[in-house]
C-alpha cells in the first residue's frame, strides 16, 4: 500500500525535496544560451547606396558616382559572430543572408526566428516568424524575399529579430543571434532610396543580343537603335563587362568575299554606334562570319532575312561573374 502524505509538515518536506531536485536537475528551459548582439549604444546599420567596383570595394571619393546602381545592401556587424546583410541586385529578388566567422557545424539543422519588442515597449507583442533551415558553411542563413520583407518590417518597428539554434544534438545549449532595431530607420531610408533607383534589368537580359539588317546593307534601323540604346545604358552601369564581341552575318546572296566584307561593316556599324554612346573602345572584339554560319535556311525569303544579322555578346571574367552572382 502506497504511503500518502497527510500532515502539513509532511507536505512541506515533500515540497522542499522537490525544490532541491529542481535546482540539481534544471529543466531544458534553464539551459545555457550564448547570446551574440552588438551593444545597444554601438549598433550601426550600414547602407550601401553606391555601385561596387569589380573588386567589391566602394568607389573612391575621386570617382564620379554612376547614374544607376546595380546593387544595394544594408549590413550590420555582430561582434564575435559575423555579419547580417539585406541586399538586392538588379534583376534579382530582395534577400537576406548572414555570414559567420566560423562554420557553425553540422549538428544545427534549424533555427527559430522571432521578432520581440525591446524592453522599453512591454505592451508590444512578439512575433514567431517560424523555423528556418540552417545551411552548411559560413553562410548558414539565407532568406527569400517574403521572409526578408517581414524582417525589415519588424526592424523598422523597433523590434529585435533573433535567430536561435541548438549547439548540440541534445538541444540543451543554444546560440542566440540578435539584430536590434536601434538606429535602423535612418539607414533603411537610404537603403529604400537605393532600391527605388535599382534597374529592373539584369546581365542576362543583355549578355546575348541579335539584331537584323535589310538585304545588302549595314544601315541601322530604328529598331536596332532602340536595342543598342538599351545595351549602352546597361553597360554604363556594369563595370564588370570586360569584352563586347560583335559578329556580323549575311545571307548567301552575292559573292562569298563580298559577304565577308558586309559582315565586317555590320559589326563596325554597331561598334561605332556604341562608341558614340560612350562605351569604351578597348572592350570591342569584331568578327565577320559572312554567310558561313546560317541559323536558318537560305532557300526562303524568311530564312535569308533571319540570317542577315549581327550578334552582340557581353563577357565577364569568371571571378567577376562569381562576385556579382554572390550578391
Amino acid at each position: 500500500m502506497a504511503y500518502r502524505c497527510s500532515t502539513a509538515a509532511c507536505r512541506c518536506k515533500k515540497a522542499a525535496l522537490g525544490l532541491v531536485l529542481l535546482l540539481l536537475c534544471p529543466p531544458p528551459l534553464l539551459a545555457n544560451t550564448q547570446h551574440f548582439q552588438a551593444p545597444l549604444n554601438a549598433v550601426k546599420w550600414e547602407p550601401s547606396a553606391r555601385q561596387k567596383s569589380s573588386a567589391g570595394q566602394e568607389p573612391s571619393a575621386r570617382q564620379e558616382p554612376p547614374t544607376e546602381n546595380l546593387y544595394c545592401s544594408l549590413s550590420h556587424d555582430i561582434p564575435l559572430y559575423g555579419r547580417a546583410t539585406f541586399a538586392k541586385s538588379a534583376g534579382h529578388e530582395l534577400g537576406f543572408r548572414m555570414t559567420t566567422k566560423w562554420n557553425i557545424g553540422l549538428n544545427a539543422k534549424r533555427a527559430r526566428l522571432r521578432a520581440m519588442p525591446p524592453e522599453w515597449r512591454p505592451q508590444a507583442t512578439g512575433q514567431n516568424l517560424g523555423d528556418i533551415r540552417i545551411q552548411p558553411g559560413n553562410t548558414p542563413f539565407r532568406l527569400d524575399e517574403s521572409l526578408t520583407r517581414r524582417l525589415l518590417m519588424a526592424l523598422q518597428n523597433g523590434m529585435e529579430v533573433s535567430f536561435t539554434y541548438p549547439v548540440e544534438l541534445d538541444g540543451q545549449d543554444h546560440i542566440k543571434v540578435s539584430l536590434p532595431g536601434v538606429s535602423f530607420r535612418p539607414a533603411m531610408d537610404v537603403f529604400a532610396s537605393c532600391l527605388s533607383r535599382l534597374p529592373v534589368y539584369d546581365f542576362a537580359d543583355f549578355s546575348d543580343t541579335v539584331v537584323h539588317f535589310a538585304a545588302g546593307t549595314d544601315g541601322l534601323s530604328p529598331k536596332i537603335h532602340k536595342q543598342l540604346d538599351a545595351i549602352a545604358k546597361y553597360l554604363a552601369t556594369d563595370p564588370t563587362v570586360k569584352k563586347i564581341i560583335i559578329e556580323g552575318h549575311t545571307d548567301d546572296i552575292g559573292q562569298y568575299r563580298a559577304n565577308d566584307k558586309l559582315g565586317q561593316r555590320r559589326s563596325s556599324a554597331i561598334r561605332d554606334y556604341l562608341l558614340a554612346m560612350g562605351v569604351p573602345t578597348g572592350k570591342f572584339e569584331l568578327r565577320s562570319l559572312g554567310e558561313r554560319r546560317p541559323i536558318y535556311t537560305n532557300t526562303t525569303d524568311e530564312g535569308r532575312a533571319r540570317n542577315r544579322r549581327a550578334r552582340i555578346t557581353l563577357e565577364r571574367s569568371s571571378d567577376e561573374a562569381m562576385h556579382v552572382h554572390s550578391h
